[in-house]
């Protein structure tokens, strides 16, 4: 199955989905900000409603995991094994394992609105409530694999309110995972092949939209650690 036959099929099920008590984030929150890339997952914060929304994605042919297939107890997956398209229900609370730290739900419902996403090919757009683009990045900048740290060079390049990307960081961060994220942030987007690495998700991007994308996100890295070891959050 191609890839934007499973877009559709996240899309026409993410439509259907009780969104009163849900907030959107991964991949398909990140689309509501920068040019959208395609994912075969969605990822959704659950507040409340959890059976109801079950009970959605079951009509909708998907099966719920088996408990040794999820990784740990508030993280419930439900997919559709011949599409190989899933939701990943994230309840109360999102989790990073590496690190041990939470992201509480209160954070995302605090610190999200009504937005619209869309999809990489498919003609659809989805309104509902999104998480802001500073609480992603900083979820993401915990977590540092390779795709999140696509994910937040690319939200670098949107006008964020980068105090409080630092609070959210800070708050959930020790002195030492915030020097160990930044490292690996810069090691990676600072090589000379990573514009070229950014096409298979993105298309081309323009030198000037990548040249602000790592000027950004350089100056922030470096007042993070400022603003670490002296107590306070810095402007950019």
């Amino acid at each position: 199955m191609m890839m934007q036959d499973r877009e559709k099929i996240i899309f026409e099920v993410l439509k259907k989905v009780p969104k009163q008590n849900v907030v959107l984030i991964g991949g398909y929150g990140i689309n509501a900000y920068v040019p959208p890339r395609f994912s075969i997952d969605c990822d959704l914060v659950v507040l409340n409603d959890l059976a109801e929304i079950e009970a959605t994605l079951r009509r909708n042919g998907f099966v719920k995991a088996e408990s040794g297939d999820v990784p740990y107890g508030n993280y419930i997956r439900y997919f559709r094994e011949k599409e190989k398209v899933s939701f990943d229900l994230l309840v109360d609370s999102v989790l990073d394992r590496d690190t041990g730290i939470v992201f509480e739900g209160d954070l995302f419902k605090k610190y999200s609105k009504e937005r619209g996403t869309v999809g990489k090919v498919n003609p659809i757009r989805i309104d509902m409530r999104i998480a802001d683009p500073e609480v992603l990045f900083a979820v993401k900048f915990v977590s540092a694999r390779r795709q999140d740290i696509r994910d937040i060079f690319m939200l670098a390049g949107e006008d964020l309110i980068w105090d409080l990307v630092a609070e959210r960081v800070s708050e959930k961060c020790s002195s030492d995972l915030i020097v160990k994220r930044s490292r690996l942030i810069r090691r990676i987007t600072q090589s000379k092949s990573y514009h070229d690495s950014l096409q298979g998700a993105y298309g081309k991007m323009p030198d000037e939209r990548f040249d602000l994308c790592k000027r950004r996100l350089v100056e922030f890295l470096h007042r993070l650690a400022e603003s670490d070891s002296s107590g306070q959050s810095n402007k950019i």
